[in-house]
């Protein structure tokens, strides 16, 4: 069964490759117009790591009314009920958290938890292959890629 899933990662991951490009189109065209592309849920800012969570992406995956997400990553010890890592709700469905980047640096690894259970699964084949690793369980975790 191992086998299959990692079969299909890589063909997931190949057809994203090559129906995607390089991604800078699809970043560009998302900001057109002030709307951010949180695809990749995190943007770097100086010194600091904002993620955001944002509803619409992961519509298709919520069963219930979101009471809390969490950010859970490699720089936590993949936690999803820590209280501490709590993502904000504001406007138009986005959750925010923000981190120093020293704290969760380059290259680390997370999903978003929904109600302390729910794994959100990031869309592989809208986001940019450079922001997607195995999760060892048939999907995908998120990674910050940092330019």
């Amino acid at each position: 069964m191992k086998k299959i899933s990692l079969i299909f990662s890589v063909l997931a991951v190949m057809a994203m490759m090559f129906s995607c490009g390089d991604g800078a189109a699809d970043t560009k065209e998302a900001n057109k117009g002030g709307k951010k592309d949180n695809l990749s849920g995190f943007e770097v800012q100086g010194d600091k790591v904002i993620f955001t969570f944002d509803e619409a992406l992961y519509a298709g995956q919520l069963l219930d009314d979101i009471e809390s997400v969490t950010v859970a990553g490699d720089f936590q010890g993949w936690d999803p009920t820590a209280a501490d890592w709590h993502a904000t709700k504001g406007e138009g469905g986005l959750w925010t958290y923000e981190a120093p980047l020293s704290t969760c640096p380059c290259g680390s690894k997370f999903k978003f938890v929904v109600n302390d259970i729910d794994w959100m699964q990031p869309d592989a084949e809208k986001t940019d292959a450079k922001y997607l690793t195995d999760d060892g369980f048939g999907g995908f975790n998120l990674q910050m890629a940092c330019e």
